[in-house]
């Protein structure tokens, strides 16, 4: 029985058990490690004089091919010969694990660096393209221009008709004679004419002179503190200190204890004769009464050129012509007391004029006295100019524009009037200031493509229908314009 039970256990030999804890410790992954797959073979053990030789694993993960033993029996010592080369074993395994591990973990960093650094060129990448893209999609130019307006100048005649007067439907009257309305270049408005009665008159200096020699004028006082009354001829003398002699022009009887004012004269007047005021004697009276009865002047005398004045033709035509404007000032004093202010006015055909002078007559001046009609006309500015607008339209090239007109600027002139139909012509005089049109191809956005500012300012000041200019980049960090022509926006200022 014994025997059999041996035979059994030497027949079937049990596998040499591996402690639960060694094994643990040799498969178990750690973190960042990779797992470790062991599979422990049995082949060629060899005794030698140390015990067991031991083949040691190549690579990292240690594989262990299990041989089924033979059918023998194995005594106690070889089991314990066995349990020593597996705990050696183990004990190695665990040496040998620090190692791997550190080995497994560098290799992951250096693979972490790598993609870190692809990572960072990806993106830089993906910035550089995007940056391209955008620069490509949302830069953008606006070139702002200022003009330099063109000045054009143009007329155009108005007809304005009286509320009473009715013309025929396909004849109108024009001055004297009857024209068909498709050749009347007056444009219609509508306003009144109203119809004036004036009369002024004005006097006018003669300017015609005659010389009649140099003369020295003044006054003097004659005093008398005699007891009796001094009579005093004309011409009687008067002598200054400096022998300087006067006369007096009229006789005067000089009252006891009074005064007298009288005019004198100088026999030979000239400039020097021109004193001032002074102290005169009276060398026609006796001496002893001399410094009695005496003269004295208050003021300085004059001294002038003696001339007749008259009447030239000269004077008879300016003031024909002064009395006429004259007239029209008066209806227009008169028309805007009445009528209201803004309107024209002019005399109808020639008013009577009377002068109460004729060539050469003696007068240092007349009267003149002026008769007439006064035509005064209102209308309709605010039509008047939308018409001279329209008018200049129609002179402007296609490919430009009216940039300036001020209609309160318009010049009118009342150019005449005629009776028969009751209508007036004005003439308007206007200007206005026209540029070139928002879509003329006055710059060419090609030729700007990726142009820096100084080189698109340059390039705009040779530009001789460009006044000032603007640039607008967007975004404002740019200072180059886009490499797209349709990215590149001009626009005309109208100012």
């Amino acid at each position: 029985m014994p025997q059999s039970k041996s035979s059994a256990a030497s027949a079937t030999p049990k596998r040499p058990r591996i402690s639960k804890k060694s094994a643990l410790k040799t498969v178990r992954p750690r973190k960042k490690a990779k797992a470790v797959l062991v599979d422990v073979i049995e082949d060629d053990i060899k005794e030698s004089s140390s015990g067991w030789s031991e083949e040691k694993p190549v690579e990292s993960s240690v594989i262990f091919k299990h041989k089924q033993p033979e059918e023998k029996s194995l005594s106690r010592d070889e089991l314990d010969k066995q349990k020593k080369f597996y705990a050696e074993l183990a004990a190695q395994m665990k040496k040998d694990d620090p190692a791997d591990k550190t080995e497994g973990e560098k290799k992951p960093r250096c693979r972490v660096g790598l993609y870190r650094r692809l990572v960072i060129k990806f993106v830089l990448l993906v910035l550089v393209i995007a940056g391209v893209t955008a620069y490509f999609s949302f830069s953008k130019l606006t070139v702002s221009l200022s003009l330099k307006g063109e000045s054009l100048n143009n007329n155009l005649l108005f007809k304005v008709s009286s509320a009473s007067s009715t013309p025929a439907a396909t004849d109108e009257v024009y001055g004297s004679s009857a024209i068909s309305s498709d050749l009347d270049p007056r444009e219609a408005i509508s306003g009144s004419v109203q119809t004036l009665e004036v009369k002024v008159s004005e006097t006018y200096p003669a300017t015609g002179e005659t010389f009649l020699g140099d003369e020295v004028s003044g006054q003097v006082r004659i005093i008398n503190n005699y007891s009796k009354d001094q009579p005093l001829v004309a011409t009687t003398r008067l002598l200054s200190k400096d022998n300087k002699l006067f006369r007096i022009k009229e006789a005067v009887n000089v009252p006891a204890g009074g005064e007298v004012v009288v005019d004198i004269y100088a026999d030979k007047p000239t400039a020097d004769m021109a004193i001032g005021p002074a102290d005169f004697t009276i060398p026609g009276l006796w001496a002893g009464l001399q410094d009695k009865i005496y003269a004295r002047s208050d003021k300085e005398f004059f001294f002038t050129k003696k001339v007749q004045k008259h009447v030239n033709a000269s004077d008879l035509e300016l003031a024909t012509k002064d009395i006429n404007r004259r007239l029209l000032e008066q209806a227009k004093g008169e028309a805007n007391s009445t009528l209201g202010s803004d309107w024209l006015y002019q005399v109808d055909g020639s008013p009577s004029v009377d002068i109460e002078a004729k060539i050469g007559d003696k007068k240092d001046s007349f009267t003149a006295t002026a008769t007439g009609r006064i035509i005064a006309v209102s209308f309709d500015k605010e039509q008047a100019g939308v018409l001279a607008k329209a008018k200049l339209d129609l002179t402007i090239p296609s490919d430009k524009e009216l940039a300036e007109f001020d209609p309160t600027r318009i010049s009118y002139s009342f150019e005449n009037y005629d009776a028969v139909s009751g209508s007036a012509t004005i003439k308007a005089i206007f200007n206005g200031t026209m540029i070139l049109k928002q879509d003329s191809s006055l710059i060419d956005s090609r030729q700007l493509v990726n142009l820096t500012s100084d080189q698109i300012a340059s390039y705009l000041r040779d530009r001789p229908e460009v006044k000032e200019f603007s640039l607008d980049f967007s975004p404002t960090f740019i200072k180059r314009a886009p490499s797209l022509a349709d990215r590149i926006k001009i626009e005309i200022r109208k100012n």
